[in-house]
């Protein structure tokens, strides 16, 4: 809606300097017959009067008065061109050649005016008798005759051009330009415009980029939730020790391995806690001694992309020294994952075969913390700094 009724006013505006520009150039159109009506009067009216040299006094004449007005109407256009603003900083520039060569012009011929003012009285009398005895009519009238087109046709011309250039050819000029800037301006518009839907185009595929990678994360979390249900559910501390004491397994009284597993879970809670408060983002980092080996027990992984965004994760605490200091079957191990994992994400693994193994699927990589030996060894391992492990993995 505003942008009709702006249009409609630039196209009144562009009637009005229409119309404008016609009244003036009918008005110096009606001047100039009017003047030339006048000034051909003598032109005419002396060499009638002449019998024997009449034609050409009247051809002198008439030369005399087109070479006049031609001349002083050029120099009339000079002192009436009109100034354009033309700032650097537009995007529009217009070609002020022209009117930088008038400008001098004017500059020049005024200057010559000037310091040549009391001569030119002594010019126009020389220049009348060049024409007196030029043309072989020895009469003083003929000088009368000659300055007089001079001046009359002379300051016609002056006055015609200027007032041309300012209310005709002016207005003219700035039509063009008006219309040649609105051209350049509506291509202008219609650039941004266009570069305007290219972006809400960019930017709506971004946002339906982005929307597809939220749900292929929020997919990916809740697989991995699925995934990790069934392997751990035996971090349900009674259910794990009722079935050590019932297989036989445990070497220990009840009471012991009770104690020894809340001992382990207090602690790893502690860690947990200090850790979000120091590495928010892995909160088990630096909590467990930043060793991967202690005490001939070593922390160990392996990775496995199962696709982009899901990885397979194996983690297994075995002794570097199997034969004097093995690990003991039944035993058990507690892995501290990230808190992503539940609340307290801790899984407990019973050891088997001299060896304490858990796998779970993950999106990224974090840091793993683990007790081993009821809690005497603390083992750490960054999964971010596994060898052969990809940037995405490393990344998340």
């Amino acid at each position: 809606m505003a942008n009709n009724e702006t249009k409609s006013l630039n196209e009144t505006e562009l009637e009005k300097e229409k119309n404008t520009g016609k009244e003036a150039e009918t008005s110096v159109l009606l001047t100039l017959y009017m003047g030339l009506f006048l000034g051909m009067i003598p032109v005419v009216g002396f060499p009638i009067t002449i019998q024997e040299m009449g034609g050409k006094i009247l051809f002198i004449g008439l030369t005399l008065g087109i070479t006049a007005f031609i001349s002083s109407f050029f120099l009339g256009t000079l002192f009436g061109m009109p100034k354009r603003n033309n700032k650097k900083e537009k995007n529009n520039s217009l070609n002020n050649s022209l009117l930088d060569i008038s400008d001098w012009l004017t500059k020049i011929i005024v200057g010559l005016v000037l310091v040549n003012l009391k001569e030119i009285p002594d010019y126009i009398i020389s220049f009348g008798e060049y024409i007196r005895i030029a043309s072989k009519y020895d009469s003083q009238l003929l000088n009368i005759y000659t300055i007089g087109i001079l001046f009359y046709f002379g300051f016609l011309g002056l006055f015609i051009g200027y007032n041309y250039m300012r209310l005709v050819l002016s207005n003219k000029y700035k039509f063009a330009d008006d219309i040649l800037i609105r051209r350049e301006l509506e291509i202008t518009k219609q650039k941004v415009f266009d570069a305007k839907e290219e972006n809400q185009q960019k930017d709506n595929k971004i946002m339906q980029f982005q929307s597809l990678v939220q749900e292929k994360e929020q997919l990916t979390k809740a697989l991995i939730e699925k995934l990790n249900a069934p392997t751990m559910s035996n971090s349900n501390i009674k259910t794990v020790v009722k079935k050590l004491i019932d297989s036989g397994e445990a070497k220990k009284g009840n009471e012991n391995i009770e104690f020894h597993i809340d001992k382990m879970m207090d602690e790893a809670k502690m860690k947990l806690h200090k850790g979000l408060i120091t590495h928010n983002n892995d909160p088990q980092k630096g909590q467990w001694k930043s060793n991967s080996v202690n005490n001939e027990r070593e922390l160990k992984a392996t990775v496995i992309e199962e696709t982009k965004g899901l990885y397979k994760i194996n983690l297994h605490v075995v002794s570097t020294n199997p034969k004097n200091n093995p690990l003991e079957n039944g035993h058990l191990v507690l892995f501290a994952l990230h808190n992503t994992f539940g609340d307290p994400p801790f899984k407990l693994v019973k050891v088997d075969k001299q060896s304490a193994e858990l796998n779970f699927y993950a999106y990224g990589s974090f840091t793993v913390g683990a007790f081993v030996d009821d809690g005497a060894t603390e083992l750490e391992l960054d999964l971010a700094e596994l060898p052969n492990i990809s940037s995405h993995f490393k990344n998340h």
